[in-house]
């Protein structure tokens, strides 16, 4: 019986199955500040919002980009962002490896 549970779960484990993995991802979105466009922190966050109309997704940032850079008091449309993303305490957070905007 313990062989099968290490096996099952080295199996999970290997293909991702666990809760709480990071997933690299490239994401195109609109960024903005949590607290002066959305009103939703206390303070400013940076996040960015993907999708449209009643399909919008918003990610937390797990650190803020430089104060004023694409997010901070408006919003900047046509953000690439890659980075890692998981679920913490029901919020999607995205540990940003790269924020640029989209060329074109």
């Amino acid at each position: 019986m313990k062989k099968l549970v290490l096996i099952l779960a080295g199996f999970a484990f290997s293909t991702g199955l666990y809760a709480g993995e990071a997933k690299e991802v490239t994401l195109e979105g609109t960024g903005m500040c949590a607290k002066c466009e959305l009103g939703t922190s206390s303070k400013c966050t940076n996040v960015l919002q993907v999708g449209k109309g009643d399909d919008v997704k918003t990610y937390t940032f797990t650190k803020n980009v430089k104060h004023g850079d694409y997010f901070c008091q408006a919003t900047t449309p046509g953000l690439v962002v890659k980075g890692k993303v998981e679920m913490v305490n029901g919020k999607m957070m995205l540990t940003a490896s790269s924020v640029e905007e989209k060329e074109g």
